[in-house]
């Protein structure tokens, strides 16, 4: 009798001993380990590329150095699409508010131009101190600067004026500033980019600051932006959007609303003849 009550307490010794090891605290190791895995803690949902990815909108590799091709253009197509085969630049990171330079030098490469939109953003701009000159006459600020504001279509036709002179190019330029975005469309068509001014991110705009400039009040209308308008088809509207250094797509109602809120601007530059 005894010997077996012995052997009955040995077994629940160890049964008790087997059951403490499930209760064992992981060690500092084990946790570090369990985080190297990625996994998300409870509660905390995981971001995956797909989550990050713009709907309907399709884009090369961004260029952030404003002057090299990007590695991919993988660009939609689609009923009633028409899309020009044209290389996005960022402005970033050397020009922080210089999207109408940046445009400007997308659109003059398109055509074979060799430029540069530091060069052409530092030696043929016109631009003057902030609150200090006419955004149609200048940039207001200078487009190295993340202070600054920016400029309007008549500055940016004699920039490129200013930048073809003397040079062996056969372009023509014109102020198609008042056209509907439809009116844009047969340029398109014909593979001719168009700069556009609208806001960033079609977001809606709103006049902010106002200067007195030579007697005369000039307020902004903010975020204002200029892009190159690339492609359309039934439904959108392609750009070359130099905030991003890709060609993405809005909605063409969208896009038409900031592209009339900012006065309906527009510069085609195109081969002449």
């Amino acid at each position: 009798m005894k010997r077996c009550l012995l052997i009955l307490l040995i077994i629940l010794t160890a049964a008790c001993a087997a059951c403490s090891n499930d209760d064992v605290q992981p060690t500092a190791a084990s946790e570090s380990a369990a985080a190297s895995t990625g996994v998300p803690e409870s509660g905390t949902a995981a971001t995956s590329a797909a989550d990050t990815v713009q709907t309907g909108t399709t884009s090369p590799t961004a260029v952030t150095d404003g002057n090299t091709a990007p590695t991919q253009q993988n660009y939609p197509t689609g009923a009633g699409l028409k899309l020009i085969s044209f290389t996005p630049l960022c402005q970033y990171p050397e020009l922080p508010t210089g999207c109408e330079i940046t445009s400007l030098t997308a659109v003059l490469k398109y055509y074979g131009v060799e430029c540069d939109k530091c060069d052409i953003s530092d030696n043929y701009l016109s631009k003057g101190e902030v609150g200090t000159v006419d955004f149609n006459k200048a940039f207001e600020g200078d487009p190295r600067d993340e202070g600054s504001y920016g400029c309007y279509a008549n500055v940016i036709i004699e920039t490129a004026y200013k930048y073809l002179a003397g040079k062996d190019q056969m372009l023509v330029i014109s102020d198609r500033t008042g056209s509907r975005l439809s009116e844009l469309y047969p340029f398109i068509d014909r593979n001719i980019p168009v700069i556009v001014w609208g806001t960033q991110n079609c977001a809606e705009g709103k006049y902010t600051v106002t200067w007195n400039v030579d007697g005369q009040d000039m307020t902004w209308f903010s975020p204002e932006h200029c892009m190159v308008l690339v492609g359309y088809d039934d439904s959108s509207v392609w750009v070359a959007d130099p905030m991003y250094g890709d060609v993405r797509s809005y909605e063409k109602s969208v896009f038409e609303r900031s592209y009339d809120s900012l006065f309906r601007q527009a510069i085609v530059i195109e081969r002449a003849g």
